[in-house]
């Protein structure tokens, strides 16, 4: 696995920390703060003195521990980007080490705001959560005729479409009341500024950009990517009103919110948590838009003066509300009765050889018939739409996430640390469809990789507006251009999985005989060249991971180079996919809370369509009439095909395989 250093918590140490939390009650907490970052973090610990602290399995191996304070305010630092927010939080609702069901969760980090409404310093409350990566894109220079951006709504036809939330973690509206109540208790303090903000907000014509920070109400838009200047702006504002009716305000830009709310709202359905307690404050550190005279790429890295006050200005807006809570906390009183599934003593633990892991109902399909799947295990904090863990009388089980970097790690946290399962022995076998370069694939297609690389994580500028020479306007965050390899400051960037096992997956299922479908022949007939215009072929090569769904010959090809860059030429990209390196971050976590064996992991990613035209075909055309291109019933039945020679060999030689993975 590629990553900068990691301060692990040794697996025994956490394993010890679950016993004694087994054998103590949960401790209490009245507030939750939820930082993303260590300066975040900083913003807080010092005035609220939170000097207790608590190991929580499954936390970032940077912010290992919960801490709290004599007062039961209580802070976890849950590192960046989506698939950690989720990961954590999960990990922390699930750690059986609080008792959360009368806490009020504060989710405070700095953010990106429109210069409509605020300048750098201001302090936004929210009342709608919305997704700006879970969508389609094209380069803007391959939209279709009467398109103003190159974003649309996933099955949808044109930008203007209002998709339907088959997420479930695209919107979220919060509480009325507590933002309400928030924005009383905070509305006249006196927030943090500096000269340099305001020598800098003073290039913005109009108000509020040009005016002192204050503390208001506007919405949040969250999404790994970090998009800059006016058209990428006025999609977000374009895409905050589809998503919320009219009704939201979009403001500021952050990256993690609807991940960190998807695993809220896990722990709530099962009962741990109360989800109308949950409050989101976001303080601005930057404009998402330039100032009239200066480009999109001049303003990404220009010195706006507002990091430092945004980070005082979290503690300023966010702290009355957390005093009101403590001050008011009825004294002596403790949460309700704890409901009987919530703090259930469980059982032996279950020890699956295999886990399969899809991601929705029509992967899972097939390995549930052909399989014999009929032994239902609940575990708390799955996805509502798919609550059981299915397994088999050979030890085989299957779990269903549901779609996207949010679910993925909320579902795969509630496995690890509220399934009940002995998982240090079980093999994972990641198996679901996705889009193909065909450089390397075909439709149908069923591809091993041995790299997982996050396509997300980058910066944005729309194309254009990005400097002529560009290639495309994607590019590393904190770098000066696409092609300059950033640094790995989410840790989730890039995964290597075990090349043995890898390779004896690949040899032992290559030959299989995959389904293929009349339109998927007629389909690939377009293309002039193998293997785009073959028959379908289990083949190796590596996966791209992002909520954003993309397509076209621009934004294929920054995927191949995107790969190569950050593997330093090592991945040969051919599959892009929404879940994978979210579900790899938790299972990695794992390792380090000796729950898993990392190296015990495969990932298989069949082609449900290309992810670039054939000779003739438009760029936009491959992406909105994808389906026709035969490829969604034999990529979901090749998933089980390619996998089923791998799961016999495992189960029928399990005395061996449990050791590790045996010599041929």
């Amino acid at each position: 696995m590629l990553s900068a250093p990691l301060r692990l918590i040794p697996a025994v140490l956490l394993a010890g920390a679950a016993l004694n939390a087994a054998a103590a009650p949960p401790r209490p907490v009245k507030v939750m703060i939820i930082s993303m970052f260590g300066a975040e973090e900083k913003a807080w610990a010092e005035p609220l003195k939170l000097q207790q602290k608590v190991a929580v399995p499954g936390l970032s191996p940077l912010h290992p521990e919960v801490r709290c304070n004599t007062d039961d305010v209580c802070q976890i630092t849950t590192d960046m980007g989506k698939a950690n927010a989720a990961a954590s939080v999960a990990a922390l609702i699930h750690s059986g080490l609080f008792d959360l069901r009368s806490t009020y969760f504060l989710v405070a980090g700095i953010g990106g705001i429109d210069p409509a409404q605020g300048t750098t310093g201001t302090a936004a409350w929210s009342r709608y959560l919305v997704d700006s990566d879970l969508a389609w894109e094209l380069d803007a220079r391959e939209r279709a005729d009467g398109w103003s951006t190159g974003y649309l709504g996933i099955n949808m036809k044109t930008p203007a479409d209002t998709p339907p939330l088959h997420y479930g973690s695209e919107m979220y509206k919060l509480n009325e009341d507590l933002v309400n109540r928030a924005l009383a208790l905070s509305r006249n303090v006196e927030l943090a500024d500096s000269e340099q903000a305001h020598s800098y907000r003073a290039r913005y014509a109009a108000a509020p950009a040009n005016q002192p920070p204050q503390v208001t109400q506007c919405d949040v838009m969250t999404g790994n990517t970090w998009y800059h200047g006016e058209l990428l702006g006025q999609r977000a504002r374009d895409w905050f009103q589809l998503l919320t009716a009219g009704q939201g305000k979009y403001c500021i830009v952050a990256q993690e919110d609807n991940a960190t709310y998807t695993a809220l709202k896990r722990g709530a359905d099962a009962g741990l948590l109360d989800l109308q307690r949950v409050a989101v404050l976001r303080t601005a550190s930057n404009f998402d838009r330039p100032p009239a005279g200066m480009t999109a790429f001049e303003s990404v890295n220009a010195l706006s003066g507002g990091y430092p006050s945004a980070l005082q200005n979290l503690y300023l807006a966010g702290n009355p509300l957390v005093q009101d809570i403590v001050q008011r906390w009825p004294a002596g009183s403790g949460p309700a009765a704890a409901p009987a599934a919530a703090l259930r003593k469980r059982g032996p633990a279950y020890a699956p050889r295999i886990m399969i892991v899809n991601m929705f109902g029509a992967e899972a399909a097939p390995f549930i018939k052909g399989l014999k799947l009929t032994e239902k295990h609940r575990v708390p904090g799955l996805s509502p739409r798919y609550p059981d863990v299915l397994c088999n009388r050979e030890q085989i089980c299957q779990l269903t996430t549901d779609m996207g970097y949010s679910n993925a790690a909320a579902s795969m946290s509630a496995l690890l640390y509220a399934g009940g399962f002995d998982l240090r022995h079980t093999y994972f076998i990641i198996a679901g469809i996705a889009g193909i370069s065909p450089q390397h694939g075909t439709v149908g297609s069923a591809a091993w990789a041995d790299y997982a690389v996050d396509y997300s994580l980058s910066h944005e500028i729309d194309a254009r507006e990005m400097p002529q020479d560009w290639p495309y306007g994607y590019f590393g965050i904190h770098t000066d251009g696409p092609g300059r390899k950033p640094r790995f400051d989410y840790r989730t960037e890039v995964f290597q999985l075990n090349t043995a096992l890898v390779d004896r997956a690949y040899r032992l299922s290559q030959r299989v005989m995959l389904n293929d479908s009349a339109a998927a022949k007629a389909y690939r007939a377009g293309f002039t060249s193998a293997p785009a215009n073959q028959p379908p072929a289990v083949t190796r090569c590596d996966t791209v991971s992002g909520d954003t769904w993309y397509a076209g010959e621009t934004l294929g090809r920054r995927a191949e180079e995107w790969s190569a860059l950050l593997t330093d030429g090592k991945a040969r990209y051919c599959t892009s996919q929404q879940e994978d390196n979210a579900t790899l971050e938790v299972l990695r976590r794992g390792q380090a809370a000796g729950k898993v064996d990392f190296s015990r992991i495969l990932i298989l990613r069949s082609a449900s369509d290309v992810d670039r035209p054939h000779p003739g075909q438009s760029n936009s055309d491959v992406l909105v009439n994808y389906a026709q291109q035969g490829g969604f019933e034999p990529s979901t039945a090749n998933l089980l095909i390619t996998t089923q020679p791998v799961i016999r060999h495992i189960s029928a030689n399990w005395t061996r395989w449990k050791k590790g993975i045996p010599a041929d």
